[in-house]
């Protein structure tokens, strides 16, 4: 059996420390994101899930390969307020089990201590080694992410909703944990293609008294009715909807981008406005594609518009989501630029092709990337709800944009590639120029100056901070 212990001090009283772990989605609030774990199934057991819960999660351990883990609460081991363990009852390896001690140090302060115990099929010292530097690495991650959740935590004392589309993304799915996290109470509308909505009834399933999915289908579905008591107390708005733009760009593809952009959007209008819901704040995803190709100079929120399919899609996009200025104190347009994160988007695109030693960049390299991390994406959004400054358009950018070839050189370096080539940009132009045009090669710098102006702090102002925590 292996050994490991962790202790941290957070400067928060130990009920409000101790009620945080008992989140829905705590679990998946704390788990690292180059984890790649998904939670498949809670089985409650009594009144406390901490207590005598079971969960089940799957992994991806490499492309295409999937394990299961199967953990329970033991019932045992717990004392409100105090302590808490959960034990591996089946998954890849022998044994684990894992104490979490909360320990009142002061009126104000609380330490965590936990305690792990470990063993694999295979007692070998260097399995052993790397799953402790695998754990150590990711109670760094927990430590960052429970602090500033302790921190930042909103008095729902209302009992406020947060209305969500789009929340099974790659964006919504990190979003939705950090709501909870934070005190919002969650409506969620998923998307379901064969869904027929009733006028008489609609699908809607509660995870718990703080999160509510409701079945929605924006291209048939005008006349969505939400509940009398949920809608009341409904005042923030997210709209996450839009198919990924990657992908090759037939005239159905790019009929398809426009259409996951606009048909949700003003069929999201049509449901606030029979709800007569009205926002403190609504949100929608934009992105940096509204500046056009080719521009290299520093842009911000305060540049026109420029030329391209994505340029035209986006400007037509807020076009839409401006609709929403009558229904709502603030609308915001987020800009985002291209959003890393293990679990999607351009990294999981590159990720195998870069573990399996090939690496590259198509042309001289030197056209800038405006990128953002996941965590900060997600923070961002949530700041939004109650800062006034938050309004019109921003761009969720890095504050530091990087020259494509010395991001795929960072990248090469962290998955250890062996081989880096550098692609002619006329072989793929002559394929899809359109595309490699305005995604590969489109060279824009952009600054977040309305998040600088407002002081917002990026969980990862660098780039070398945000692969560190891919």
């Amino acid at each position: 059996m292996v050994f490991f212990n962790f202790s941290k001090t957070y400067k928060h009283d130990i009920h409000k420390v101790w009620n945080w772990h008992k989140k829905f989605m705590a679990l998946e609030r704390l788990t690292p994101p180059w984890d790649k774990v998904t939670v498949t199934k809670r089985e409650p057991g009594g009144n406390l899930f901490l207590k005598d819960g079971k969960i089940t999660l799957q992994q991806e351990i490499l492309p295409l390969i999937k394990v299961k883990w199967k953990i329970s609460h033991n019932s045992s081991r717990f004392k409100e307020g105090v302590s808490f363990c959960d034990t591996l009852v089946s998954g890849p390896i022998k044994e684990w089990q894992h104490t979490h001690n909360f320990i009142r140090t002061s009126t104000s302060q609380t330490t965590i201590q936990d305690e792990i115990s470990f063993s694999h099929w295979i007692n070998v010292k260097k399995l052993n080694n790397f799953t402790l530097e695998s754990i150590r690495k990711s109670f760094k991650y927990r430590t960052d992410i429970l602090e500033h959740d302790l921190s930042n935590a909103y008095d729902n004392t209302n009992g406020y909703y947060v209305l969500v589309t789009g929340s099974s993304g790659l964006v919504g799915s990190a979003l939705i944990p950090l709501l909870n996290s934070l005190g919002y109470k969650v409506v969620f509308l998923k998307y379901e293609k064969h869904y027929k909505p009733s006028p008489s009834a609609i699908k809607m399933k509660s995870h718990n008294k703080d999160l509510i999915e409701i079945a929605w289908n924006p291209y048939i579905d005008d006349d969505l009715c939400i509940p009398p008591d949920i809608r009341e107390k409904i005042k923030f708005v997210v709209n996450l909807s839009g198919e990924n733009i990657l992908g090759i760009w037939t005239k159905s593809k790019k009929k398809s981008i426009v259409k996951s952009r606009i048909i949700p959007t003003r069929s999201l209008l049509r449901v606030l406005e029979k709800n007569s819901i009205k926002a403190k704040c609504c949100v929608h995803a934009s992105a940096v594609g509204y500046y056009g190709l080719n521009k290299n100079r520093l842009l911000d929120e305060y540049n026109s518009s420029g030329y391209g399919f994505l340029a035209q899609t986006t400007k037509e996009w807020e076009k839409e989501q401006n609709k929403f200025k009558k229904l709502t104190e603030r609308n915001v347009n987020l800009r985002i630029g291209v959003v890393l994160s293990s679990k999607g988007g351009l990294i999981k695109q590159i990720e195998l092709p870069f573990k399996a030693g090939l690496a590259s960049y198509v042309g001289k390299g030197e056209n800038f990337v405006n990128w953002i991390l996941l965590e900060d994406l997600v923070r961002i959004i949530e700041k939004s709800f109650n800062n006034n400054n938050y309004d019109g358009a921003i761009n969720a950018v890095s504050p530091v944009p990087i020259q494509s070839k010395h991001l795929f050189t960072l990248l090469a370096k962290k998955y250890k590639s062996k081989f880096f080539i550098n692609i002619p940009s006329s072989i793929p132009r002559f394929l899809l120029k359109e595309l490699v045009d305005e995604i590969v090669l489109s060279n824009q710098k952009i600054s977040p100056k309305r998040l600088l102006e407002n002081k917002y702090r990026f969980f990862a102002p660098t780039i070398n901070k945000a692969l560190d925590n891919l």
